[in-house]
């Protein structure tokens, strides 16, 4: 398989993926706990495929050895060494801190400030979480703080019309509380539209950012597209995993995108911060500020 291959099957998971969630309403009745039920049914089906036996998908509430316990997330990537907890109706019961790669939480509709803000909440709760062990060789590694922390995802299918105005809004959403950018959420998929990424070193940034960038850290808009769900993957495959890996995975060479990519990538702090001394102008409208938003996701 081609990268060209890949990337067109995954353009293909991505339309079946948001078939899967309009189904769901009809599917669910007009039950908002079915309707959500069969959404993330969906989405571990999709990560299940990409992330096979012996990884597992679970959805649940992860804890770890120092008594600390997460808010019940959607879905739960089992790394290989994960025992197999389960219940008689192969439900995973006890999901451990240190068996698990990375979890994702899934939400419709983040341009609603209320559903983004219940995400990022229950990533707060994730984010307590501390591995006793972590993949990294040494103990006093600089980013070992960055791998005792459990990744966490978001993924959805809306966002805001201007996509840089969801990014601002979850600058905004952690920035009014304060919190610590190794305890902010990893990434944020919005599918067929783009991939929120919070790089908290500059070892962790994949893109050759030119001088125009002052930040090499933070969070990062990714106009993805219609590849999301390629970004989604490739994110997955970034994080800091449970345990050191003795074989290399096969995917992200797939993924990672080629040099004459043309998606834009944005440094949202920067632009941020152009935006708020623009909205101080006098005759600042509504209008003007969807085309400035609209301007800073094509990267003008």
């Amino acid at each position: 398989m081609t990268m060209n291959d890949l990337y067109s099957l995954l353009r293909e998971d991505a339309l079946q993926l948001s078939s899967e969630f309009r189904k769901a309403s009809i599917q669910g009745r007009g039950t908002s706990q079915e309707i959500a039920d069969f959404r993330e049914h969906a989405v571990q089906a999709f990560l299940s495929r990409y992330f096979p036996f012996p990884h597992r998908i679970a959805k649940g509430k992860v804890r770890d050895s120092f008594g600390s316990i997460a808010a019940s997330i959607d879905c739960v990537v089992c790394a290989p060494n994960h025992p197999y907890t389960v219940s008689a109706r192969d439900k995973f019961n006890l999901l451990l801190a240190e068996g698990v790669d990375s979890v994702v939480e899934v939400k419709p509709n983040i341009a609603d400030r209320a559903e983004l803000h219940r995400a990022l909440e229950q990533g707060l709760t994730v984010k307590k979480l501390r591995r006793a062990t972590t993949s990294l060789i040494r103990d006093f590694h600089p980013m070992s703080e960055w791998a005792k922390r459990v990744p966490f995802g978001v993924f959805a299918m809306q966002c805001k019309a201007s996509p840089i105005e969801t990014g601002f809004e979850i600058l905004e959403f952690y920035s009014d509380r304060g919190i610590d950018p190794v305890d902010q959420a990893d990434f944020i998929v919005v599918n067929d539209v783009c991939v929120f990424s919070n790089f908290v070193d500059r070892s962790l940034n994949p893109w050759n950012l030119d001088s125009s960038y002052p930040n090499r850290v933070g969070w990062f808009y990714e106009g993805w597209g219609e590849d999301s769900l390629v970004g989604f993957l490739w994110r997955l495959h970034r994080v800091a995993h449970a345990g050191i890996k003795m074989q290399a995975d096969v995917l992200p060479r797939y993924l990672a995108p080629p040099a004459e990519a043309r998606f834009k990538v944005v440094d949202l702090a920067y632009k941020y911060g152009i935006f708020k001394e623009l909205r101080k102008q006098p005759g600042f409208d509504a209008v003007e500020v969807q085309r400035i938003l609209r301007a800073m996701a094509e990267g003008n």
